[in-house]
């Protein structure tokens, strides 16, 4: 008897797309620091702030310029998440509309001394571009 997953082959590995996400978000880390990081000390700010949220709330705080790939919000997340400043704590379905009720992860600061250190560590960039139409080309 068949199944679905008989189907994916034997070179198939589940950890594939992990790696191609993280393999893409690491593309778009690198394309936009500046952006990236704002992003990433924005999130930090609000956790420590307000508590858990998921990445709606960075959504509503930090508007994406046209052209930008907006998927850099989830970048800058997983960022933070990579460098254990935040930890998953759950889950919740987002707020956009856009987003079709999909699940997203709830995050909250892992270690609130930590999380500080970094902000210290990590000044909000100066938006400074070569192009005016697009103030995270650097």
């Amino acid at each position: 008897m068949l199944n679905l997953l008989d189907f994916l082959g034997p070179d198939n590995d589940p950890s594939e797309g992990e790696r191609l996400r993280d393999r893409a978000l690491g593309k778009l880390r690198a394309h936009r620091p500046s952006l990236t990081r704002r992003l990433m000390r924005v999130f930090l700010e609000y956790l420590l702030d307000f508590g858990p949220s998921t990445s709606d709330a960075l959504r509503l705080l930090v508007e994406i310029p046209a052209g930008i790939d907006p998927r850099c919000v989830g970048a800058a997340v997983r960022a933070l998440h990579e460098a254990d400043l935040i930890t998953s704590v759950g889950r919740e379905k987002t707020r956009r509309p856009v987003a079709h009720a999909r699940v997203l992860e709830l995050w909250a600061v892992r270690d609130e001394a930590a999380a500080r250190l970094w902000l210290l560590a990590n000044p909000a960039p100066e938006l400074v571009s070569a192009d005016s139409a697009d103030p995270y080309a650097v």
